[in-house]
């Protein structure tokens, strides 16, 4: 199992656009092709958005990902992005990080089971 943190720099005053953006355009093509979203987070001043994936492998992770970019509604979104919303992030940063304990010791021990 992988997790992959990617985390956002926002655009001043972009972040409730982008969180609408998030919701309504990206997450349902993401989840169409089988990506988990853990959770997605943002700092109390509005200046950084977190998102932590998890993925059964990185192998796993790229053929989602493959099938994002080429899927119409993941080309439109980043059509409309651009022409509509830049910028809504300034920075990107991501990492792909494996759990040095059990899940099960941890509050993600039902993702063992899926």
């Amino acid at each position: 199992m992988i997790f992959r943190l990617r985390q956002y720099k926002v655009a001043p005053s972009k972040i409730d656009v982008f969180n609408a953006f998030f919701r309504e355009r990206l997450l349902p093509v993401q989840k169409r092709y089988g990506a988990r979203l853990i959770g997605r987070w943002q700092t109390e001043d509005g200046k950084i958005i977190a998102a932590l994936w998890v993925y059964d492998s990185i192998e796993q992770y790229k053929s989602i990902q493959a099938k994002v970019r080429v899927d119409p509604d993941s080309i439109k979104a980043q059509e409309f992005r651009r022409a509509e919303l830049n910028p809504l992030f300034t920075e990107t940063e991501e990492s792909f990080m494996t759990s040095t304990v059990p899940l099960n010791w941890t509050e993600l021990s039902h993702l063992e089971e899926s």
